[in-house]
This record gives C-alpha cells, structure tokens and sequence, in this order.
C-alpha cells in the first residue's frame, strides 16, 4: 500500500473502470499468516484489524477466520454499504493500524481481495462457512455457479454465489455456503475449486 496521496489517485482510476458503484458489496480477502495462528495473533487481529475497520463509515458486518484444513490460511469479509466506502476507509485514522496489522501478522504481497456482488445482498451468517473464490473466465449466473461446485450432498443451510466487481477483474467468483456444524459441511464432501477453505468464523454486526 502507499501513502494516502497514492491511494487517492488509485481510487480515481477505480472509479472509472470498476462495474459497480453505489450498490452493497462484500468484500473477501484471503490472507497467509506469516506463521501458524497463535492466541496472541488472534488478539492482535482483532484489535488493530477488526476493531478499526468496524468504524469505517458503509461497513454493515464483518466476519474472521481459519481455514479448518490450512491454520496458515486467514480470512476477512466485510459487508459494505458500497465499494466508495471501502476507497473512503483508506483515507481514514483507522487505516494505519489495519495497515500495521497486515504487516505484522501476514505474507508481503497482495492479499487474494475482492468485492463480490451477491444477490441478495450481504454475507453468508453462519458459524461455519465453505468458501470457494476462483478466477471462471467468463461471468455466468449465481444458479450456474452453484452448479459448478462439485458436492456429493446439500447440508448446508445458506449460500450466496456472485462475481466481483472490481477493475479487470469481474470475471472471479466466489460462492459461500453456510453450516450448522462442522461435521456438516464436511459430509457435503465439497470438492476444491481455487482457492477452498471451510472456515470458522467470528463475527461483528455494526
């Protein structure tokens, strides 16, 4: 990330090339722990990390996370009011410890970000959640995308599916389905599409 100037400018690229403004999104980022997760890594996520963004203006919930089956493997999600409000956030004293954060407790790098619109709008609410985010090459239909996933059952009490909207990238997709256990979802035997990870998530409704 760079100085908020930079970010500024970046932001006046997305808005002319990202596919949609003004409408909630839900933003997933995939993140690689620097080491595998410890008491103490959790805390510091949630301070520097959930905490301040929760105070973004447009966030609506927030959800976080290990991958079940990868401990090296984090996630966030954030339901926001719109894809500005995220730009707006970097803009923001909040962001600096978020910044820290990443920097202290994750891979260097990008993060495997993007903002997806699901119809309805807003996350999965479940405490456990199969996620799937893969790049499918072309935009096709959450009923089609639900059909791309291999499983060998139907356990799972919600789904969401949908594309991003994010510049040059609109062809990713994720689906999210939500648990009432883990010894659900892993009896729908969810075949690895992406990146895949069942996940235990805590959440934050602001």
């Amino acid at each position: 990330m760079g100085s908020k100037e930079q970010m500024k400018a970046y932001e006046m690229v997305l808005r002319e090339h990202t596919s949609s403004l003004d409408i909630p999104v839900t933003e997933i980022v995939i993140f690689k722990l620097l080491d595998d997760l410890k008491e103490e890594t959790m805390t510091l996520i949630e301070k520097d990390f959930v905490t301040p963004a929760g105070k973004g203006d447009g966030v609506r919930r927030i959800a976080w996370g290990c991958s079940l089956d990868d401990l090296r493997t984090f996630v966030l999600m954030f339901d926001w009011r719109c894809i500005q409000d995220h730009w707006a956030f970097w803009q923001t004293p909040e962001f600096e410890p978020v910044m820290s954060c990443i920097n202290k407790c994750f891979e260097p790098g990008r993060p495997l970000v993007r903002h997806y619109k699901f119809e309805p709008s807003g996350m999965v609410r479940m405490e456990y959640v199969q996620l799937l985010v893969w790049d499918e090459g072309k935009e096709k239909d959450g009923e089609e995308l639900m059909g791309l996933v291999e499983r060998e059952g139907e356990s799972w009490k919600n789904s969401k599916a949908g594309f991003a909207v994010d510049m040059g990238e609109m062809t990713w997709c994720a689906v999210t389905l939500g648990y009432e256990s883990e010894k659900a979802a892993r009896a729908d035997k969810v075949g690895k599409k992406g990146e895949t990870h069942l996940l235990k998530l805590q959440y934050l409704d602001i």
